[in-house]
């Protein structure tokens, strides 16, 4: 039976063995002592102890939710796949790379606009307990409104994305608004899966994003396929779903977290000083990652043309589908490292192998399926089979980068995981950036570009392995 033994200064232990949570919200007091089934524990932060249930174990270490956040995840690139494919069938691949560009531009928005309280959400919601309604409203009325101002900024200084999102017979106006509101929406759809998975919901967030990507893509024919509107109806079949499902979610959720608060034993909420510590340098990393799964394909879309850009989209969602899938597997650490914290060696170890018996079989199956998955879109985008190969290695590299982070996320080096996650994403931004534009078809003209890819995550992965620390533990 776990036993909380408070430091100097702090409340007493409760007579059920649970800590006294009701000391004051400005209280930055970093740590108290545990031990934890006969073993001392390190000096853990206030905000990883447990409200509710404080013995609860994640027997799997992790698996389930950490699966179910891998899928909730790569629901959306898979739908986008999808939906790109139709898209590519009734639209030129001109216009194909115009509405690619208008929805890499809000979800890059969007994803700045987080600042990884997603992440922060999963390590503080176990120890808030009934003050779990203020952390999640709290973090959901801030990344709305930033997401809808950065949206704003960005579409005025690129107005052809609006246009595009307006159609041939819209205002720059209505462009405007449906940029905003997509911007503004996708901010916070993706944390509600964060919040899901710590009030111990993760399928529910598999089956939101289940249903989302069915009616995206229904509404996907329904306006290009039969309605005609090209790219116009691309963005519109974002932006209608996105509305809804917040609306809706935001009310689910709203009944989910007062639930959980009432069941709860207390709680606290991390100070001013401990959260910045941790969303400081992480927000600044995860700006590192939404870069590198978005700016890099409008980068190449202005650099090489909307033709040969729409061939690379194509292949760097696939990429990016396992990417994120792998990221959100290896989020997942960080609820349990809060429920756990003493047993972070164990569930990092059985995090990695889980994630390489997940992930690499899908990588090898993506590099033999390359040429027939791609010429779905159509002959265009299949010359671009062995850039996907190759990017399909690179990322073979970057799960032992992901696992990385993961760990460092869970364990609270916050500075540790920020300088990893936007070293490796600025060296490929550089790879394209620098690496000048050559003439002839598009595999030819975006080798370097993937060669340069691998490159960069091979350089990454032996460095992680080389500065591996022998020594696991949490950090406040």
């Amino acid at each position: 039976m776990t036993t909380w033994k408070p430091s100097a200064g702090r409340a007493p232990v409760g007579a059920a063995g649970t800590p006294d949570h009701g000391r004051p919200a400005g209280d930055d007091s970093p740590t108290v002592r545990i031990s934890a089934r006969g073993r001392p524990v390190e000096d853990l932060p206030t905000e990883m102890l447990p409200a509710v249930d404080p013995g609860r174990s994640s027997g799997n270490g992790g698996v389930g939710d950490g699966l179910a956040l891998s899928l909730s995840a790569a629901l959306g690139p898979i739908a986008g796949l999808l939906s790109w494919v139709i898209a590519a069938r009734v639209m030129p691949q001109a216009e194909f790379g115009q509405a690619s560009a208008v929805v890499s531009a809000f979800i890059l928005v969007a994803g700045a606009a987080q600042l990884n309280l997603g992440v922060g959400i999963l390590r503080w919601l176990p120890g808030s307990g009934r003050r779990a309604g203020r952390l999640v409203w709290s973090s959901l009325l801030l990344i709305m409104p930033l997401s809808g101002l950065i949206g704003l900024v960005y579409v005025l200084v690129v107005p052809e994305l609006a246009r595009t999102a307006a159609g041939p017979d819209g205002s720059l106006a209505l462009g405007v608004v449906l940029f905003v509101l997509a911007a503004a929406g996708w901010g916070v759809f993706v944390v509600h899966d964060f919040i899901l998975v710590a009030i111990g919901k993760p399928w529910w967030a598999v089956w939101r994003n289940g249903l989302f990507a069915v009616v995206r893509i229904g509404l996907l024919v329904a306006l290009c396929a039969y309605a005609g509107l090209g790219a116009q109806g691309v963005v519109l079949s974002w932006v209608g779903p996105i509305v809804v499902w917040i609306a809706a979610g935001s009310a689910v959720i709203w009944a989910l977290v007062r639930r959980y608060g009432r069941r709860a034993l207390g709680g606290v909420l991390p100070g001013r000083r401990e959260a910045a510590r941790f969303l400081g340098p992480t927000a600044i990393s995860q700006i590192g990652t939404t870069l590198l799964y978005n700016q890099v394909t409008l980068l190449v879309i202005l650099r090489y043309g909307p033709e040969t850009g729409a061939a690379f989209f194509v292949a760097w969602q696939a990429v990016t589908v396992i990417d994120i899938g792998a990221t959100f597997f290896m989020n997942s650490l960080a609820i349990h490292v809060a429920r756990e914290p003493h047993r972070l060696p164990e569930l990092a170890a059985a995090a990695r192998r889980r994630l390489l018996l997940l992930f690499l079989p899908v990588l090898g199956l993506g590099a033999l399926l390359a040429h027939p998955v791609l010429s779905i879109f159509g002959e265009g985008y299949a010359e671009v089979s062995t850039i996907l190969q190759l990017l399909l290695l690179g990322l073979a590299f970057r799960l032992v980068v992901a696992h990385e982070l993961g760990v460092r996320q869970a364990a609270g080096r916050a500075m540790q995981y920020a300088t990893l996650q936007l070293v490796s994403t600025l060296l490929v931004l550089l790879v394209v950036i620098v690496i000048p534009v050559r003439d002839g078809s598009p595999d030819q003209a975006l080798l370097p570009i993937a060669i340069g890819y691998v490159a960069v995550q091979v350089i990454c992965a032996v460095g992680v392995r080389i500065r591996r620390q022998t020594k696991l533990e949490v950090r406040p």
